[in-house]
């Protein structure tokens, strides 16, 4: 496939993607060619076009990515979108907010059998500000792969989370004000039931169906936590330092078991 973009490209004296064609819309700026009693979709890239990013971004990462088995698939889904491969990652760019959400990379692991994830980086019109943000997910892809929690759908403001409790995990001052001793020993049923509940707005009732818990059941683990840390979960304050104090101690000991 290599040589055949080499030739393409030494003949067009233009850059260009390949990728196997399977009945998605073709854009203007695309065409199809017969190779080995296969289809294929040949794509013409201006060599700036990604120096000249404008639309809303969404970055995609595989420990192995393999770009035109995923790339196909984004194009079935999706019309009208420009798709690169960029520091390590696939990046999707589009003129609108697209139909991306937490459900999106399960249905992309069940195609490519990769562990999928995919941070929304909103819209960018720069190419500094794509690189700014790239950078800081490079710094905290590690984090949001060891996540315990099954979100592999990512905002900025998740990337927010992430680096304030990764700050934490790395500032020995801080993080000796947490009680990692105290939450080291805690049955990690009960620590993964009050990030549940966090996230799940505070909301007793949502927590119990998500987590196919009685609402008793949740009742007394939301208190055991209390009893523990004497933290009130529904309470705020409360929640927001279990959050990141529980967030900071998970992320220290993936640092320390790696």
């Amino acid at each position: 496939m290599q040589s055949l973009v080499e030739f393409f490209e030494k003949e067009t004296n233009k850059k260009i993607n390949i990728f196997k064609y399977n009945n998605e819309k073709i854009n203007t700026n695309q065409n199809l060619i017969e190779f080995n009693n296969a289809t294929y979709v040949i794509e013409f890239i201006k060599d700036n076009t990604i120096n000249n990013i404008d639309g809303y971004c969404y970055l995609f990462n595989q420990q192995n990515l393999d770009f035109d088995s995923l790339k196909n698939i984004l194009h079935n889904l999706y019309e009208d979108v420009q798709i690169y491969k960029y520091k390590n990652y696939l990046l999707l760019v589009s003129d609108d907010i697209l139909d991306i959400n937490n459900s999106t990379p399960t249905i992309i692991e069940s195609e490519t059998y990769s562990k999928t994830h995919i941070i929304y980086l909103e819209k960018i019109n720069n190419i500094d500000n794509l690189n700014f943000k790239i950078n800081i997910i490079n710094e905290l892809i590690d984090i949001i792969i060891n996540d315990n929690d099954t979100n592999k759908f990512i905002t900025l403001n998740d990337l927010i989370i992430y680096k304030i409790t990764s700050i934490i995990s790395n500032n020995q001052q801080i993080s000796s004000l947490i009680k990692f001793d105290i939450i080291k020993n805690m049955d990690k049923s009960l620590l993964s039931t009050g990030i549940n509940f966090i996230e799940n707005d505070l909301n007793i009732s949502k927590t119990s169906n998500i987590l196919f818990l009685h609402r008793n059941t949740l009742i007394y683990r939301l208190e055991k936590i209390k009893e523990y840390l004497n933290l009130d979960l529904k309470n705020f304050k409360d929640a927001f330092i279990f959050y990141l104090s529980v967030k900071s101690f998970l992320n220290f000991m993936n640092n320390y078991n790696s």
